[in-house]
């Protein structure tokens, strides 16, 4: 069965940008639409067939991931990431400091990502990027719930950790 135009626009329109997010925190802003692209030449591909209306959100993201991982195995660049992150570091700067510290604080968090083993990362950025759910992410990433929330708390508490200890010394000596 294959897609119907009008169908495929809507479900490419509503997901892509997403995807290009989660990817472009797994491979950099290069390679991430390169990738979302050819996710979605393999769903075109696969056509709407079996697949319920639901679950195709779900396969995306799966393919998005599966393509990722191979990306960076066949560049060697596993831990390479993004150059933007949904967090308060987005918070527009009103004078040149405040710019050059939000400028650090990015790099510092994409850097702290970098140290964070793969499906740690892939759960957080799609928790917090994407806002999935953890039963939603389980199905992206193929586990179970229970290894979503434990990959999400530790990465949160290793993340924290690490934010602290970069930051704590410097709190003290002002």
């Amino acid at each position: 069965m294959t897609w119907a135009n009008q169908e495929f626009a809507a479900v490419f329109n509503e997901i892509y940008p997403g995807v290009c997010r989660f990817l472009g925190c797994m491979l950099g802003s290069a390679g991430a639409q390169d990738v979302a692209q050819e996710t979605f030449v393999r769903l075109f591909r696969k056509g709407s067939g079996p697949m319920p209306p639901e679950e195709v959100r779900f396969w995306i993201y799966r393919v998005a991931r599966n393509l990722a991982l191979n990306e960076l195995n066949k560049t060697g660049t596993r831990y390479r990431l993004v150059d933007q992150v949904r967090t308060h570091l987005n918070i527009a700067a009103t004078n040149p400091e405040q710019e050059y510290e939000h400028a650090e604080r990015k790099q510092l968090l994409t850097s702290l990502l970098k140290l964070l083993p793969e499906p740690q990362r892939a759960a957080l950025l799609l928790r917090e990027q994407e806002e999935m759910s953890y039963a939603q992410i389980a199905r992206v990433l193929n586990v179970s719930e229970s290894k979503v929330k434990t990959d999400i708390h530790r990465a949160r508490m290793r993340l924290r950790a690490e934010w602290n200890e970069i930051f704590a010394p410097r709190a003290a000596i002002k």
